[in-house]
């Protein structure tokens, strides 16, 4: 039985989460949904959230924490058996008197040996829009042998996936994840989406004006570049393809595209979102690079910060 831990808060938001994941795995007999709430020792609900006659400000005793929990973890499941997700699959998991919901929620998911970890965006206001130190961005950064999903609700309901890929070896992981993930999911269509980079450094003017043949050769030897460029994340596209394929999915629902960088990766990427309406983001992440979090300004974590009405898959 394969597993997903899903964290959940009880709020409006969160619910939608719950409803939007039911509705996407309701047909994947194999997959067992792990609920997992963590109350912390101070309330923290918003005014309509569950429980919102809990003072704020004072610290909870266990057996309120409990009833809080119980009242949360009811209410998400309510929310998966009505979006179709089968009961017997469903795993409540309850965590009392918490001070670091993130910790908890990766800890929750090592111990049981999870590898996928779904939250939903609770976007208070523009600044936690950013992340960093929120426990989405937390949990985004440190899970660092997870698959972390983040859901921005409301979800679009395209039943698109795109699969960014950047053409290093580490992406194949991204086709077998998709496959193995998504591939039992009825209905999706899939795109490999790759955005070629700009001309590297070494293919630049040498601080003088070229001259005709200069130019020539210049130009050949880019169009190589980008050729080979090209051949290698094909390559990579075609095995996903077949991954995609023995999964059962149509020739016809899988695609791939190779586009030209424009305004720059992440936002090309962003603009791709957008335009066609994709649903699921399936993209790698590093969260660690030269001794700096991946959510300091790498592709990743552009795409995540501003991607709206997707759920953002970051594969380790």
């Amino acid at each position: 039985m394969r597993k997903i831990l899903l964290a959940v808060d009880g709020t409006r938001k969160g619910l939608e989460t719950v409803s939007i994941l039911g509705r996407l795995l309701k047909d994947q007999e194999d997959m067992k949904i792990v609920l997992f709430h963590c109350v912390p020792q101070v309330s923290t609900l918003l005014p309509g959230d569950i429980c919102m006659d809990i003072e704020e400000s004072s610290k909870l005793p266990f057996k309120d924490q409990e009833r809080i929990g119980q009242a949360v973890l009811e209410a998400s499941s309510k929310m998966l058996t009505d979006a179709g997700f089968p009961g017997a699959n469903i795993d409540p998991r309850l965590k009392l008197d918490c001070l670091d919901p993130a910790s908890d929620i990766i800890k929750q998911a090592d111990a049981e040996q999870i590898r996928t970890i779904v939250l939903g965006r609770r976007g208070r206001s523009q600044v936690e829009a950013l992340l960093l130190g929120t426990i989405v961005g937390k949990v985004a950064q440190y899970a660092l042998d997870k698959a972390v999903w983040i859901v921005d609700t409301t979800v679009e309901d395209s039943m698109k996936v795109m699969i960014a890929m950047e053409g290093a070896p580490e992406v194949r992981e991204l086709s077998y994840y998709t496959a193995e993930l998504f591939g039992p999911c009825p209905g999706l269509s899939y795109t490999f989406m790759h955005i070629i980079p700009p001309v590297p450094p070494t293919f630049w003017d040498d601080g003088h004006i070229l001259d005709p043949a200069e130019q020539k050769d210049r130009q050949s030897r880019i169009e190589k570049w980008k050729s080979e460029w090209t051949e290698m994340v094909g390559s990579y596209m075609s095995e996903g393809r077949d991954l995609l394929l023995e999964r059962g999915v149509g020739n016809q629902r899988v695609q791939s595209l190779i586009l030209d960088s424009k305004e720059g990766i992440a936002r090309d990427l962003l603009n791709e979102i957008e335009t066609h309406k994709f649903q699921i983001v399936v993209m790698g992440k590093k969260s660690f690079r030269d001794r700096k979090p991946f959510l300091m300004g790498s592709h990743a974590s552009k795409v995540l910060q501003n991607a709206r009405g997707a759920i953002v898959c970051l594969v380790s």
